[in-house]
């Protein structure tokens, strides 16, 4: 296969609050535990017994969901945003701008200090819910009304507020929003535009009437599960979530010292064209992306062994999904291999059964499991998965779903040697726009330790800071306690 890949993108930062996980590491331990968060709408967003004893038509549909807690708190000062201000804001607004901290953070860099750099943000976000809250609520419209709601504030507030020069857009092509997005980062970095940029997602449940039209619709599981692959899937289940990953090249990466979390090695986007209907999913549309994404990668299917699916537990939806990965690995097969990889099984799995369908935000969920499972060379089993959908058939095929915790096995080049893990994640929209991006773990060395520098693996000098003493005892407790899992983990 000949590679016309630009420069590889490094993942430098990652930051996420899921169901159930307010961090990544808590969001790890929750995934090798295969927990679900999924659970009946609290009464704090709305009455669904309402809903399903009323006239809507969607029954115990509009029972379940999974939901972030305390998405009403934020700590306006900290930002510099005045309480006024900051009721006005969709809460969408100010969950994207704590991530985006915490993932700076994450990389190890001060958030301030990137105040006038050629940052980009690139974000993606499909829903507005809080729009129709305030109209209901009475409250006065002012000069923060329209800021504090308009989509295209998402990301330009928080480019706003951290001072950067950079691109700074909001991605919406439905579920498929936050794999764009990433799209649209590298491009931006690879033409030049940018320094770094961070991709992110965003997803937030506060009304009912995307429930109803759904529901209508026939999308949403009444067992509540996305019971992805399996022949129990009756359709998916709502989420919350955000997560932002922060992009830099990987030569500036290494050079810079950076912790490299994984390598963006291609990334496309394509769309279904005249299909049978508006939201019917199109498998030769998804083979290409797919076919697009690793040619630009310049990589072998053999040499890919995991696919983090969209997966989203549809009778429909996932055997077509299945299909057009068929479809894309066989045509990739006949032709000559960028290096040689022999074709072995490639695990199937789909985060969504854990922390349900988080809509605009379900390709970062999906790239950050990818990237955890790298960091930890260990493929999370499928929760809750038990017989193969009837609509689906993997014995011709490479792939077979992860039904337990194992570890990630690298694929071998026709010399024996190991090839870096590789994986695919999918995202796709219901309005027929497809996004496939192809990750790699990082094999390099970033920079050096100092000449006769000694090592010692028994201690080691953190420096941990805060804003006040609270927050400093709570950020202790945090690091004990991902020491403490991880020494049990070993």
């Amino acid at each position: 296969m000949k590679s016309n890949s630009p420069s590889e993108i490094a993942v430098v930062g990652v930051a996420c609050r899921f169901p159930g996980a307010p961090d990544v590491d808590t969001f790890w331990n929750n995934l090798i535990r295969q927990e679900n968060h999924v659970t009946e709408i609290p009464p704090s967003r709305w009455d669904w017994h309402a809903l399903a004893d009323g006239d809507s038509g969607i029954g115990e549909m509009a029972r379940w969901g999974a939901f972030l807690d305390d998405i009403d708190r934020f700590d306006a000062a900290f930002f510099g945003v005045s309480p006024h201000e900051a009721r006005c804001l969709d809460p969408q607004q100010r969950l994207l701008l704590e991530q985006v901290w915490c993932c700076i953070e994450n990389a190890g860099y001060d958030p301030r200090r990137l105040a006038g750099s050629r940052t980009a943000l690139f974000a993606g976000v499909t829903t507005s819910d809080y729009h129709s809250l305030v109209a209901t609520s009475g409250a006065p419209v002012d000069g923060y009304t329209v800021p504090g709601l308009s989509p295209a504030m998402l990301a330009n507030r928080v480019s706003y507020l951290l001072g950067f020069t950079g691109p700074s857009e909001p991605v919406d092509t439905a579920c498929s929003s936050a794999l764009v997005a990433l799209q649209h980062a590298v491009m931006a970095i690879e033409a030049g535009q940018c320094e770094q940029a961070l991709v992110g997602g965003v997803n937030l449940l506060l009304s009912p009437t995307l429930y109803q039209s759904f529901g209508r619709a026939g999308m949403l599981s009444v067992r509540g599960a996305c019971a992805a692959f399996d022949a129990a899937a009756d359709g998916y289940v709502r989420g919350e979530g955000c997560a932002v990953v922060l992009l830099k090249p990987l030569a500036r990466a290494v050079a810079d010292g950076d912790t490299v979390w994984g390598v963006v090695r291609g990334v496309a986007v394509n769309h279904g064209g005249r299909v049978r209907s508006l939201t019917t999913p199109s498998a030769y549309a998804q083979s290409r992306v797919i076919i697009e994404a690793m040619t630009q990668a310049g990589v072998a299917p053999g040499s890919c062994s995991y696919i983090e699916a969209h997966g989203t537990g549809t009778p429909l939806g996932d055997p077509i999904e299945i299909l057009g990965l068929k479809r894309a690995f066989s045509r990739l097969g006949r032709g000559a291999d960028a290096d040689g990889a022999t074709p072995l099984r490639c695990g199937i799995g789909s985060v969504k059964a854990n922390i349900g369908h988080l809509e605009a935000a379900a390709g970062m969920a999906g790239l950050i499991k990818v990237l955890l499972s790298l960091r930890h060379r260990l493929l999370p089993g499928q929760r809750g998965f038990s017989t193969l959908s009837p609509h689906i058939e993997l014995a011709d095929s490479p792939f077979y779903v992860v039904q337990q915790n194992q570890p990630w096995q690298p694929q071998c080049a026709p010399d024996g040697s190991p090839l870096p893990l590789r994986a695919g994640v999918s995202a796709f929209g219901f309005g027929g726009v497809n996004a496939y991006a192809v990750l790699e773990e990082f094999t390099g060395a970033t920079q050096a330790q100092p000449a006769g520098a000694e090592r010692d693996d028994l201690s080691r000098l953190l420096l941990l800071s805060a804003r006040d003493g609270a927050a400093l005892q709570r950020r202790v407790l945090q690091l004990a306690q991902t020491l403490r899992t991880q020494d049990a983990a070993r």
